[in-house]
């Protein structure tokens, strides 16, 4: 490849030499440089230079075109191809690194694991994503047949398709900017619309504005090259064995565990299984006498407590006779679980309170005194019990209503059900005139909220709010 001479606008062309120039992103750069035109310079770029231009142009070309494919990732295998086409020749490792070299903050070349980057592109495969009669369909965008940076994408010189795997690529990329789709977007294909269809945008990138981020990159790389020739120059040094001596600590070292593939696993794994099976004895003998073992296994399958003493606690306010009269004689109650009476007194003070205690140990008289306590003192309060399952729903409904039975005072109190299977008849009247309602998360957000006005009169009154 012939040498190009950098000519210099002023000064003795024999003594003018070119000044270093910083390489940062933060250089300004003049109008000839941003437009891609050549840098002043006294010196002969080396034959190396050249390549290494052009080595980076088409990488910059590649990358920016598969950033507007989001289907494409590119990893050395997927672009090489492609960039090869361009630059003439066989593309190698050293030859991104060297790149990299010249421009390491704008620019990553190290290796990334393949399932993160979503390697395998099958699933964007052109699909049917609309089901509609065979002769209208709209099709989502999968890998097309495009030639345009020197090759098939995706299908063709872009790699191989359906390989998966969890192992470490080598991936490259731009990282100071990447292409900005069109704000306004492309509509779908005309022909086979759904009613709202016509809103539906696809992103979209503009020739032009790629054209112009290839170019700003390739001028600031070109920028970045001269001020590196001119700075050895300066030093005395030798700039081609600099820069390859620079570019070997931007190699890409592989991983030094690498895992093993998923079909690597299931074949080692296939090929331990004894073919006689361990009785439970030997495991359980191999297991205690692993290092990790320390007593979690119990002599006899199961492991006896003595019986401890329970511990009460005392209210800090009175109930009522009548109420102290029901749960005696629906559940035998006389005194309350210390846990008990510690939520209690919480919630008769006004604060939440989270119960979180193992199964059978009263939790449901914690919500359930303070509603009955409330119905006494106010026949207009509400209460709202969110339960996720139906069956867990019912079960706490006739817990509480096998207590109200006992309470002569509130036996005009209502208790309904709101969830799918409730008749639409009877929505309306248990809203209007149910003192505890129980729902689920799904009839809350679905029904009740987005209905707020017609439940103003419930939630006034609401004074507990029960969730598990």
């Amino acid at each position: 490849m012939a040498n190009r001479k950098r000519k210099h606008d002023g000064g003795a062309a024999g003594n003018q030499r070119y000044s270093p120039v910083p390489s940062s992103e933060d250089v300004r750069l003049p109008k000839e440089v941003i437009a891609g035109g050549p840098v002043d310079c006294t010196v002969e770029w080396p034959g190396y230079f050249e390549d290494l231009e052009k080595v980076h142009g088409a990488l910059n070309l590649v990358f920016t075109f598969c950033c507007s494919r989001k289907h494409v990732i590119t990893t050395f295998d997927n672009i090489k191809g492609a960039v090869q086409t361009h630059i003439g020749r066989p593309l190698t490792v050293e030859d991104v690194a060297t790149v990299t070299a010249v421009r390491p903050d704008t620019i990553n070349f190290s290796y990334a694991n393949e399932a993160m980057l979503h390697t395998n592109i099958r699933g964007c495969e052109r699909d049917t994503v609309f089901k509609q009669n065979p002769s209208q369909r709209i099709t989502s965008q999968g890998p097309p047949a495009d030639a345009s940076v020197g090759g098939v994408t995706g299908l063709g010189d872009f790699g191989q398709v359906g390989v998966e795997g969890d192992e470490d690529v080598l991936y490259f990329e731009f990282t100071d900017e990447d292409p900005q789709p069109n704000k306004r977007g492309r509509s779908q294909p005309r022909g086979g619309r759904r009613p709202g269809l016509q809103n539906l945008r696809l992103p979209t990138f503009d020739p032009g504005q790629l054209a112009h981020l290839i170019e700003r990159r390739n001028a600031k790389f070109h920028l970045s090259l001269s001020a590196f020739l001119a700075r050895c120059i300066d030093d005395n040094l030798d700039p081609i064995q600099t820069l390859k001596e620079r570019a070997l600590q931007y190699l890409p070292v592989p991983p030094k565990s690498v895992k093993p593939s998923l079909h690597g696993l299931i074949t080692t794994a296939a090929n331990t299984v004894p073919q006689k099976r361990i009785s439970i004895p030997k495991i359980i003998a191999e297991l205690k006498s692993s290092s990790f073992y320390s007593g979690q296994i119990v002599p006899s399958s199961h492991r006896v407590f003595e019986p401890q003493a329970a511990v009460y606690g005392d209210l800090d306010f009175l109930l009522s006779q009548s109420l102290v009269n029901a749960l005696y004689n629906s559940r035998g109650i006389v005194q309350f679980y210390s846990h008990q009476a510690v939520a209690l007194n919480y919630l008769h003070s006004g604060k939440n309170v989270v119960v979180a205690t193992s199964t059978s140990s009263g939790k449901s008289l914690i919500y359930q005194l303070p509603i009955l306590h409330a119905l006494e003192q106010d026949r207009s309060s509400r209460a709202m019990f969110i339960f996720p399952t139906k069956a867990l729903a019912q079960d706490q409904k006739r817990s509480l209503q096998e207590i109200l039975n006992y309470m002569p005072g509130c036996d005009g109190t209502r208790v309904g059900t709101l969830d799918g299977d409730t008749p639409f008849l009877e929505r309306a009247f248990i809203r209007e005139n149910a003192n505890v309602i129980f729902t689920n998360p799904d009839m809350l957000h679905a029904t009740i909220l987005p209905n707020e006005e017609r439940w103003r009169t419930y939630f006034r009154n609401l004074k507990y709010v029960v969730g598990t």
